[in-house]
């Protein structure tokens, strides 16, 4: 079941996401203060604004399958709102190409329900999962892929 997530969920989140870094290879260090202080802030903001969205997959008897944060950025070619996928982190012990789906079709239909057309979702998984992600979206959604790259300074 995809909901909403509320203040009773960021415990939840945190432990995935914690979850998530120890079982992943980020090519970043997270620091713990200032991804939950963008969880609340998106958590917090949905219930004001179509622009944010927090959401999570749970099973009957209450688990977090995934969650997943987005919010939108106003494109400065076009002038239009695209919903932008910040986090969709899962947990690897349920299918999560199920719960990407679940996410991901919630996530859509809120956006076509406030006349959007337009999402993206970038990965910050390592290579492998990345490219994994990609295709999946890319084949379930009939997403075009784009390639970014980032840098670290030395």
């Amino acid at each position: 079941m995809v909901v909403k997530l509320n203040d009773n969920h960021i415990v939840d989140c945190i432990m995935l996401m914690n979850k998530s870094t120890k079982d992943n290879d980020y090519p970043f260090e997270r620091n713990e203060r200032m991804w939950t202080e963008h969880l609340c802030n998106i958590v917090n903001k949905q219930y004001d604004s179509p622009h944010y969205l927090a959401i999570g997959n749970y099973t009957d008897d209450n688990k977090l399958r995934g969650f997943m944060l987005a919010s939108t950025f106003k494109s400065y070619y076009n002038g239009e709102f695209v919903m932008d996928v910040k986090d969709c982190i899962v947990n690897q012990d349920f299918n999560s190409s199920f719960t990407v789906t679940r996410l991901f079709d919630y996530m859509i239909k809120h956006v076509k329900e406030h006349n959007g057309t337009r999402w993206r979702a970038d990965s910050v998984r390592a290579d492998d999962k990345a490219e994994e992600y990609l295709t999946f979206l890319q084949k379930k959604y009939n997403a075009t892929p784009l390639y970014g790259v980032h840098g670290k300074i030395q």
